[in-house]
């Protein structure tokens, strides 16, 4: 195997909480903002979708920083200051990283 230049940087993070849809998730936390709020990979805004989609509890937060960052201690730093904060009101399950590879976003 050849060593390769890791041309990766951080985007932000997709965040998986048991929320209600009306789930009050803070705008900015640090250097990240939220993005917008996910079910099953829908975008949720508005009251109409809000009643087609009351069985499901668990949603995607984004929360990117503003321009990419390389993958360093701070960006962690600052990822866990999102977790603790938007887990002190709603339980969470995981976190994925998002990434860009030479500028193209890699996640959808």
């Amino acid at each position: 195997m050849t060593s390769t230049q890791d041309n990766r940087l951080l985007a932000g993070i997709d965040i998986f909480v048991e929320a209600p849809f009306s789930a009050q998730l803070p705008k900015q936390i640090g250097a990240m903002r939220l993005d917008h709020i996910s079910s099953r990979g829908t975008k949720l805004k508005g009251s109409d979708l809000e009643k087609r989609i009351l069985d499901v509890q668990w949603l995607c937060a984004r929360y990117l920083f503003d321009g990419n960052h390389p993958m360093t201690k701070e960006t962690d730093s600052q990822i866990v200051q999102v977790i603790q904060q938007v887990g002190a009101q709603y339980k969470w399950s995981s976190i994925i990283k998002l990434y860009t590879l030479d500028g193209k976003p890699q996640y959808s």
